[in-house]
């Protein structure tokens, strides 16, 4: 059988493994019993697949709807906040520096300095370490998240003013915040300070329609903090085909590829497949792997390489990742350099991208001080399929697993050169 052939077979086979686990357990939110479903499958799917003789459950506590599944609550206290507002804008002032302090430390910046003010779950990492027949001096892990994400209505309404709406809703409660802090100069403590407009003789003064007009302004920000609750449905979840069933799958696939060719395996290579949890929970799975396994596991060292594959799907988007913008990380040139040459190779035009927003599960190994690229092909703009309900099996494509398969097989023997030259 030529490569070609065997790449479309090995794309079939990524499709029905991914059909496997999504048409049993549906969505699968962080921490829910779909999600464990979901890693007992792939569990059984390493052992079935791989013959994997020890598969290792790591389970870790967080808190699933800190972060993004927050969302709603944030626009629920900007509804708060414009109540305070008329009521005492110094209450108004200090609800909205607590409620956008919290933001920032839950939703953009993942820190989960506030996580045990929300209700704790618990969530699985799943993963089997498969050896060379020589020495083992290098590892590769590919990884992938196991998770699905809550159903993004925005999204799902309408993709093209989702981002627009979420704007509108962060911009309405800085609108108020500025607004509160300016009538507290004033002297505007309470409603009373209101009192004045409607007994006022002889017309309004300057600063008093300046005043006025800031007290108005909180009626233009209602709809972005409609907007934000009803951002994601904490209830209904997306199926994750793409997101990231996709990137499990096409790991495990490479993995059996180099069982079933061991000539193309090289001699001193070991290889780690892992499905992590709770990546939209704020990364807390790849999180809980670096943290409990750093120094405990030998394998985890320099010679440790770290491929996320997360969500294959968009043919003309195949890129290599960078960095994550919101949490300020930067992955491994060297290997997006030789992840950019791997996808050249299998025929496409692949990007260098930074993510714009939220976080992958790179972030965490490259804290860890490991070298990690996340690679991916997704539409970087809003779609009605991306973290919505309409991310199913149906919507993949069958060229996107098959390239997605290939740029692993042309990736890994660039690994195993440069693993060599550093060793000289």
């Amino acid at each position: 059988m030529d490569r070609q052939e065997t790449i479309k077979q090995k794309g079939k086979y990524v499709y029905d493994l991914i059909k496997e686990v999504v048409d049993t357990t549906g969505a699968r939110l962080p921490a829910s019993k779909e999600e464990e479903l979901g890693c007992q499958m792939v569990e059984q799917q390493m052992k079935r697949e791989l013959g994997a003789k020890e598969v290792v459950t790591q389970a870790f506590t967080h808190a699933p709807r800190a972060s993004i599944g927050a969302i709603p609550l944030l626009g629920i206290g900007g509804g708060i906040q414009f109540a305070l507002f008329y009521l005492s804008p110094i209450a108004a002032l200090i609800w909205g520096l607590l409620l956008f302090t919290a933001a920032c430390l839950q939703i953009f910046s993942y820190s989960g300095a506030l996580d045990k003010l929300f209700p704790q779950g618990t969530s699985h990492n799943v993963y089997s370490v498969f050896e060379p027949k020589g020495e083992a001096k290098y590892t590769v892990m590919m990884s992938g998240h196991i998770d699905s994400c809550w159903n993004w209505n925005l999204s799902l309404k309408n993709p093209k003013t989702m981002i627009l709406k979420t704007v509108c809703g962060v911009v309405a409660i800085v609108t108020m915040i500025i607004s509160s802090f300016i009538l507290v100069l004033r002297g505007a403590y309470s409603f009373t300070y209101m009192a004045q407009f409607s007994t006022a003789v002889g017309g309004l003064s300057g600063l008093q329609i300046f005043d006025l007009i800031l007290y108005m302004l909180p009626f233009f920000c209602l709809p972005g903090c409609y907007w934000l609750s009803d951002f994601l449905t904490t209830t209904v979840g997306a199926p994750g085909a793409m997101d990231n069933m996709s990137g499990i799958e096409i790991g495990l696939a490479t993995v059996k590829y180099m069982q079933e060719n061991p000539d193309q395996w090289p001699e001193n290579c070991r290889f780690v497949l892992a499905a992590l949890g709770a990546e939209e929970s704020g990364l807390k799975g790849s999180s809980a792997f670096c943290r409990d396994n750093k120094g405990k596991l030998q394998w985890l060292d320099d010679n440790f390489y770290n491929i996320n594959l997360d969500s294959f799907r968009d043919d003309d988007h195949f890129c290599a990742v960078k960095g994550d913008v919101w949490l300020l990380s930067h992955f491994d040139k060297d290997l997006i350099d030789m992840s950019i040459e791997a996808m050249k190779e299998a025929g496409l035009s692949p990007k260098i991208v930074s993510n714009p927003v939220g976080g992958c599960d790179s972030t965490p190994f490259a804290r860890a001080g490991y070298k990690t690229v996340t690679l991916n092909a997704q539409n970087p703009t809003a779609t009605d399929y991306y973290h919505t309900i309409k991310d199913t099996v149906d919507g993949l494509s069958m060229f996107s697993l098959e390239k997605g398969f290939e740029t692993m097989l042309n990736l890994i023997p660039k690994i195993d050169a440069y693993q060599k030259n550093r060793q000289k």
